[in-house]
């Protein structure tokens, strides 16, 4: 009964991994057409509430995954993850999004 449950979440974390892809690969592929690069790469850390190993592992491969962003390094206790963004106009509101959709959606899945 409990895996029932769980099924919606399951659900919405793929959809939105689905349209955070395509939202990504179209933002990519504006940068690389255009004549003029003005990209602003960087690396910010971003504390994650996440505890367990799986849910850290699949945060940093579902920011893997997202074109644009790459996750670098995670700390020795977990609880920060490294991430290097193609175009990084502010860390704060790259943290945002993060902890907005993945984040809050991997824990719908693992927590009850």
């Amino acid at each position: 009964m409990a895996y029932i449950r769980k099924i919606w979440p399951v659900i919405k974390l793929l959809v939105l991994f689905l349209k955070e892809l395509v939202l990504s690969s179209f933002a990519v592929m504006l940068h690389i057409v255009r004549p003029k690069l003005s990209l602003r790469p960087g690396i910010f850390a971003m504390r994650t509430e996440l505890k367990s190993n799986w849910e850290i592992t699949l945060l940093s491969c579902l920011i893997c995954l997202t074109p644009g962003t790459l996750t670098m390094d995670v700390s020795t206790d977990g609880g920060t993850l490294y991430i290097h963004a193609m175009d990084m106009e502010d860390a704060d509101t790259l943290t945002e999004q993060i902890k907005g959709t993945f984040e809050k959606a991997i824990m719908e899945v693992t927590r009850a």
